[in-house]
């Protein structure tokens, strides 16, 4: 890296590195800093890298601000870093003699030649006391890629512009709206299959009489033993159910939810005898009893009432044919 001495403070040491003096831009900024400036290496190639590196030294804490490089068509400059360090006066009472701020900038050259770097441009300061420095030029050599004189150069072959790899010649777009296409295809025959409505099975509706339904259901329910498992409430529930869907399926008079009572007053009301009216009113008051007031009962009570159930569903039912024979 060239360097450029502006002033020699100890001539023995030699302290020029500290000693550069800035000439401020400026016609009112007369005074100098310390600073030094160069590029690294000083003689390249056609647009190889090199690194502009300068530093200017400061009173600690004062605001430096590195100015953007002056335009050069020779020149092209690349992202700017800077870095401040302190040095301290010694071990012990740690203070602060001078601040180097210092900055690194890459830059490529294309002109061929002998090339006069700018040097760069320092704000130093802040208000008032604010002072622009421009840091001493640099000189730049840059150098053909083969030189004129290497007569064993040699060039490569020509050759033709290279085919884009396979991926880039995949025209993806389209590829992607096919595979959406497809997608949308499967769902679709896929929702049409489901809401295809399910074959209606027709079958032969078998009517059942009220007086067979009833002892139908007489006979599920002795199989079930409940007296015997002293389960009497429960027995005498299903048996009241029995009756009542019965006299509902064929007199039409009760009406489902009716209590006891209401059932036994449109009973006398509905053309039934008396005599039946009376034994199925006791029937009814007796399961009451035994389903709400938990009265004792015996499993031969309980059978008994099915056994008059189902005389009471015979006797009806064989009534009602003769009617109708007789009609």
């Amino acid at each position: 890296m060239r360097r450029h001495r502006f002033l020699d403070v100890h001539a023995p040491a030699r302290a020029a590195l500290l000693a550069c003096l800035v000439v401020a831009g400026s016609a009112r900024a007369q005074e100098t800093v310390p600073a030094q400036a160069g590029v690294a290496p000083e003689v390249v190639r056609l647009g190889d890298r090199t690194v502009y590196r300068a530093h200017v030294i400061v009173p600690p804490k004062t605001t430096v601000k590195w100015l953007q490089p002056e335009p050069n068509e020779a020149l092209t400059w690349g992202e700017r870093r800077a870095r401040r360090a302190t040095r301290y006066a010694g071990s012990v009472d740690h203070r602060a003699q001078n601040d180097t701020v210092a900055v690194e900038i890459p830059v490529q050259a294309f002109q061929l030649g002998r090339i006069t770097v700018p040097g760069l441009g320092v704000q130093i300061g802040s208000g008032e006391q604010m002072r622009v420095h421009y840091l001493p030029t640099s000189t730049l050599v840059v150098m053909p890629v083969i030189a004129a004189t290497d007569s064993q150069a040699t060039l490569r072959d020509v050759h033709g512009p290279l085919g884009a790899p396979w991926w880039e010649r995949v025209p993806w777009m389209l590829v992607l709206a096919a595979l959406l296409a497809l997608v949308a295809t499967v769902l679709l025959v896929r929702w049409l299959r489901r809401r295809r409505p399910a074959p209606v099975r027709v079958t032969a509706a078998v009517v059942v009489s009220p007086a067979q339904a009833a002892l139908t259901a007489l006979q599920e329910l002795r199989a079930r033993r409940l007296p015997q498992q002293a389960r009497f409430a429960e027995h005498a529930f299903h048996l009241g159910q029995i009756l009542r869907r019965y006299l509902e399926a064929t007199l039409g008079t009760p009406l489902p939810g009716d209590t006891t009572r209401e059932l036994v007053a449109r009973l006398e009301s509905g053309g039934l005898g008396s005599e039946d009216v009376r034994r199925l009113a006791g029937l009814m008051r007796g399961w009451d009893q035994i389903k709400f007031a938990r009265e004792p009962a015996t499993a031969e009570e309980a059978l008994r009432t099915e056994t008059a159930v189902e005389a009471f569903v015979r006797r009806a039912t064989g009534a009602a044919m003769a009617q109708r024979e007789v009609a």
